[in-house]
């Protein structure tokens, strides 16, 4: 699973669009929008910690986490490293598509009461 906004407006607003696209670049790259890798790590830490804690992969708490600089996310959970969870990501068109976003890609994981691995990977702005 993955998540990735889009930006859409209504067709009346076709020659505002150029517009809308370089204030929305502006707003991404401008030092308060733009978050930090420590950031992104954190968020990853914090999703795969309340991922370990329900014994469930989802991506509950997203919307937050992109309040706080996380354009997407992946997870994972059952395989032991990181590099497995990463060659799963890839191995999907929806993930591997995450993963080339430009942007700091922080990788967290936490063991669960159910002895699973639960990973996330939270790309920052």
């Amino acid at each position: 699973m993955s998540a990735i906004g889009v930006m859409q407006t209504s067709p009346g607003f076709a020659s505002m669009r150029p517009i809308l696209a370089a204030l929305l670049l502006m707003l991404l790259t401008s030092a308060s929008a733009h978050a930090s890798c420590a950031t992104m790590q954190a968020l990853a830490q914090e999703h795969a910690n309340d991922m370990a804690r329900r014994g469930n992969m989802d991506h509950n708490g997203f919307a937050s986490r992109a309040r706080r600089g996380a354009r997407a996310e992946n997870v994972a959970y059952g395989v032991k490293t990181k590099q497995q969870a990463i060659a799963l990501w890839w191995g999907s068109s929806g993930h591997a598509a995450n993963m080339r976003l430009p942007g700091c890609k922080a990788v967290a994981s936490a063991v669960g009461h159910d002895g699973k691995r639960y990973w996330a990977m939270v790309i920052g702005n």
